[in-house]
């Protein structure tokens, strides 16, 4: 049997390789087949928080989460599908002088982007946003009511159906396990054997292992982040996605009930669920006392793609291969917005207002410019 010959084969089936299948199709690049190993929205996208927030410091990010916003606010409509947007905002906490210094210069080029609704609270002014909150120990934080949650594979779903109205093709259960030249395009090896003109690798924390045989080193990575969810709590009650960034302490709104959980930017040696419970519980008695004996009802754990220099891997890698991964946890924020800005310049009119080549997969490793990582401060 001869191989099956495509335009385009897309690789993983989160949020990013989906919304870059739609996208191309979109553009009106045809013939585009995504394949995904197991089912679509499984790895870190069906894991994530869900949090979509403009609170980033350098322009890139700001620009790229002022889109996202838009997205996800407007995806049920634009996809006549249900993808509910929860804006319950986002507040920042610290007790730091400098972390509160950060904080306002990052709001302060927020605003000058056009995102106005950005907010420097001090302390005392915090119940009036999370009543449940303690305000001892802290200095204030950062609202910014328009910002909230979603589910990401509700977003996942609107986009394949909306992919498949255009043409695409889906395949589940189909892991790729090789990518190899074959003439003037690419072969991919699974189940069976695909051809392509191009291949686009979104496979997420998998990438570092299936990119370093095209000399990629790099340095993307799961690290499992543990959290759960409460009984019903706090109701009646405004809860913003609430990040203390001096202890990593997370609570969010799901329905009646929190999730909640601990926010690091590496996990201690045999760090799970036990510990970060126990935690909790000891920061909640400080920062929110009402939640320091709340009833957990589900352990969740997921895997967030760390590394890298704090910006995800985008770009084309050698002729006709092609990748977008390594958002991390961003990457509900800001891969359906990559995706469309990579889809256009795969079809040859990349948008002029954004220069995606700072994300260039062969770039230098360097520092982040990025420090409003959602994690703990050291």
């Amino acid at each position: 049997m001869a191989d099956e010959r495509f335009g385009t084969v897309v690789i993983g089936g989160g949020i990013v390789g989906t919304a870059l299948a739609y996208y191309l199709a979109e553009e009106g690049e045809a013939d585009t087949l995504l394949v995904e190993r197991t089912q679509l929205a499984s790895g870190s996208t069906g894991g994530s928080f869900g949090g979509v927030r403009q609170q980033f410091s350098t322009p890139l990010e700001i620009e790229l989460s002022r889109r996202g916003l838009e997205f996800w606010k407007t995806a049920g409509r634009v996809f006549d599908s249900p993808v509910p947007f929860y804006q319950d905002g986002y507040l920042f906490l610290s007790g730091r002088p400098e972390i509160m210094t950060g904080l306002g210069e990052a709001a302060e080029l927020q605003r000058s982007m056009g995102l106005t609704d950005v907010h420097m609270v001090d302390a005392e002014r915090l119940p009036e946003i999370a009543p449940w909150l303690e305000t001892r120990g802290l200095l204030g934080g950062c609202h910014t009511p328009g910002d909230g949650r979603v589910t990401p594979p509700d977003g996942v779903a609107a986009l394949a159906r909306a992919a498949r109205r255009l043409g695409v093709q889906f395949r589940e259960g189909w892991e790729a396990v090789s990518v190899e030249r074959a003439g003037g395009g690419w072969r991919v090896g699974g189940p069976g054997v695909v051809e392509a003109e191009r291949v686009v690798v979104c496979t997420g924390y998998w990438s570092s292992a299936f990119m370093r045989r095209f000399g990629l080193d790099l340095t993307i990575r799961p690290m499992p982040l543990y959290s759960a969810i409460t009984e019903p709590a706090l109701q009646g009650q405004q809860v913003p996605l609430t990040i203390d960034l001096d202890t990593g302490f997370v609570v969010e709104r799901e329905g009646q009930s929190l999730v909640i959980g601990i926010l690091l930017e590496e996990n201690p040696p045999g760090y799970g669920h036990e510990q970060m419970l126990v935690e909790f519980a000891e920061l909640a008695r400080e920062r929110a006392p009402m939640l320091s004996d709340v009833r957990v009802m589900r352990q969740i754990v997921a895997n967030v793609d760390l590394g890298g220099d704090g910006h995800p891997y985008v770009g084309e890698v050698e002729p006709g291969l092609w990748m977008a991964a390594g958002f991390g946890g961003h990457g509900t924020m800001h891969g359906p917005v990559v995706a469309r800005l990579l889809a256009g310049t795969m079809a040859g009119h990349p948008d002029p207002s954004v220069d995606l080549s700072p994300l260039n997969p062969r770039r230098s490793p360097s520092a982040s410019g990025e420090w409003m990582v959602a994690a703990k401060k050291a």
